[in-house]
């Protein structure tokens, strides 16, 4: 079970509860609910019932599944990096040198916006790694987690974009110390050449996409941070022009070409 797989059950959920709501209160005032006689009615009581353990319950089962997504995502990083922790050669003081050209995925969150990682870190376009777990660290550090990384294959990062929703495809070049892995690159700076945008919108992945909308997110570490889509002209309508941005206005932002 992954993150992404959860959030499209949840997603698949979200969509039929009007109509469970709406079918739940027709039954409330077909048998009576919501009147104020006092004769007996066990289909009206239960009737009731039904409809006040769902408003009671309904809101509890949301929240949980939006903490287990948060949770399988920060896990799904953590194993992540774990497995790209394996170097291809034993002396970490003869390490090759070689042009660290490679892809990963990023979210923009934040206000103004900027670039997040999986495990939630933010960095600019052009910036020196630090290591939040060891104050003492230099990244990259080869039995910590601390760096930047970046796949070689861009097959590989394509795949991390289907599972994490919401992310974008962004195309680096590393420098300074630099580890290789099995499956790209650790280092020790990184410079965000590109930012790839996507044809369709985030949302209904149906109509082409026009601008970004910043939406609330809250995950499971209590803290609530903004994140930017890519969406159609439909699903971007509500928002207020200081919530969006156009193509443009992103890239002055992020201070990185958008294509």
């Amino acid at each position: 079970m992954d993150s992404a797989s959860v959030e499209r059950k949840l997603g698949r959920t979200l969509r039929v509860m009007p109509a469970v709501v709406l079918a739940l209160l027709a039954l409330s005032i077909a048998t009576g609910g919501f009147s104020s006689s006092t004769e007996p009615s066990a289909i009206r009581d239960f009737s009731h019932f039904l409809f006040t353990v769902f408003i009671a319950v309904g809101p509890l089962i949301f929240i949980a599944a939006m903490l287990l997504i948060e949770r399988l995502r920060t896990a799904s990083a953590k194993n992540l990096a774990m497995h790209n922790s394996k170097l291809v050669y034993t002396d970490a003081f003869n390490l090759p040198s070689q042009e660290m050209h490679g892809y990963k995925i990023a979210f923009i969150a934040d206000r103004p916006p900027t670039f997040a990682g999986l495990t939630g870190d933010r960095y600019i376009h052009d910036a020196v790694a630090q290591c939040s777990l060891n104050t003492e660290h230099v990244p990259p550090v080869a039995g910590c987690e601390c760096g930047f990384y970046a796949y070689n294959d861009i097959r590989r990062a394509h795949h991390e974009l289907s599972i994490n929703p919401g992310a974008f495809l962004i195309d680096v070049d590393l420098f300074g110390v630099g580890f290789t892995y099995t499956h790209g690159f650790k280092a020790e700076s990184q410079l965000v050449n590109f930012l790839t945008v996507p044809k369709r919108c985030m949302r209904c992945k149906t109509l082409p996409a026009k601008k970004f909308v910043a939406t609330y997110k809250m995950n499971y570490a209590s803290f609530a941070y903004w994140q930017w889509e890519f969406r159609c002209s439909l699903c971007s309508y509500s928002f207020k022009e200081q919530d969006s941005m156009s193509i443009d206005e992103m890239s002055k932002a992020l201070n990185t070409p958008l294509r």
